[in-house]
């Protein structure tokens, strides 16, 4: 399950792609016991309603053995709860929000919680760009939400101000207001937890009144469409995970997407899928069995290291900051 449509799809749909590539690879190696594995791609869209409507057709109709996804936290809060019920394995590649920790004895995510990241934000905007008093421009969704949340506890701990806090709807396109308000505000920093749709209509209209302030985003700002439309429209940073390079990988990506790049996410959710198939392959589908293994599991995947603790969450997280320049995400040294 993953957006490909509608916000976060050139997320989603290079997430695929790389699925598409760890089956053959898992098939053209003898599959799953002897038996070849089966993807099924659904639209989470981004959005709660359409990846619980996605999810119950996997889970009732189809009746996987464990579910890839979602990318956004939305998509896997929806529907998270009724496959723990049914106890499917659901491993998430990208879904960050720290709300999700504890959601069950069958979820994973081999991507980290934002309880790192907006940690990692907030200490950053502080120690390294000096910033005392932040702005924060949010979505009220599972994400949004939990980046605030975090960012904004740790920088009023280490002694900043946040001097506004405005949340609204995912699919927003309208900030003028939250903009005025907070350009008469006059923050060092605009501390923005916006998904890609919406942060290209913050940006423009950001350019529109010609505000100056750095914006500092978070890992959804990796969206190669997004780069692509901010670029030259402000001051604009952002955090990412910190992923190893492969080239064999990306390679990979490239010529099946036939795209530029390879964004956020897409080796997680290839390690997602060559982990279930090595796990599957020793344990069955027994979700008891699997989620055991996992838990337990040491796994050196393109994405990184991956393993578990009790709650399913990574044990460790690594950020980099980048700056949007010339159409390209650049690591700021």
């Amino acid at each position: 399950i993953g957006p490909l449509t509608g916000d976060a799809s050139s997320l989603g749909t290079v997430a695929q792609a790389a699925v598409q590539i760890a089956a053959e690879e898992v098939n053209a190696a003898g599959g799953v016991n002897g038996r070849p594995l089966q993807v099924i791609y659904e639209d989470g869209k981004c959005n709660p309603v359409a990846a619980t409507s996605a999810a119950n057709k996997l889970l009732n109709l189809d009746k996987v053995a464990a579910i890839n996804g979602g990318l956004c936290s939305s998509e896997t809060a929806a529907f998270g709860p009724t496959a723990m019920q049914n106890k499917t394995i659901v491993i998430s590649y990208c879904s960050s929000a720290p709300t999700l920790t504890g959601l069950g004895t069958y979820f994973f995510r081999s991507y980290p919680s934002d309880a790192y990241q907006g940690k990692f934000a907030a200490e950053y905007a502080f120690n390294t760009l000096k910033a005392k008093k932040v702005a924060v421009v949010y979505h009220v969704t599972d994400w949004g939400n939990g980046l605030r949340n975090k960012f904004a506890a740790r920088f009023k701990e280490l002694g900043g101000e946040i001097v506004a806090e405005e949340g609204s709807p995912q699919d927003n396109k309208d900030y003028r207001t939250s903009l005025t308000k907070v350009k008469g505000l006059k923050p060092d920093l605009v501390y923005a937890p916006l998904y890609p749709d919406g942060g290209i209509a913050f940006m423009k209209q950001f350019a529109e009144l010609g505000m100056k302030t750095k914006v500092y985003a978070g890992d959804a700002w990796a969206d190669p469409k997004l780069i692509a439309e901010v670029s030259g429209k402000g001051d604009v940073i952002f955090s990412e995970v910190v992923m190893p390079k492969s080239d064999e990988f990306n390679a990979k990506v490239l010529a099946k997407t036939g795209g530029k790049a390879v964004p956020i996410c897409a080796a997680q959710s290839y390690d997602n899928i060559k982990l279930l198939a090595q796990v599957m392959t020793k344990f069955g589908t027994d979700p008891d069995k699997v989620a055991e293994a996992l838990h337990g599991v040491q796994y050196k995947g393109v994405s990184g290291d991956v393993s578990f603790d009790q709650n399913g969450d990574l044990t460790v997280a690594q950020y980099v900051v980048k700056k949007i320049e010339g159409g390209k995400g650049i690591e700021v040294k």
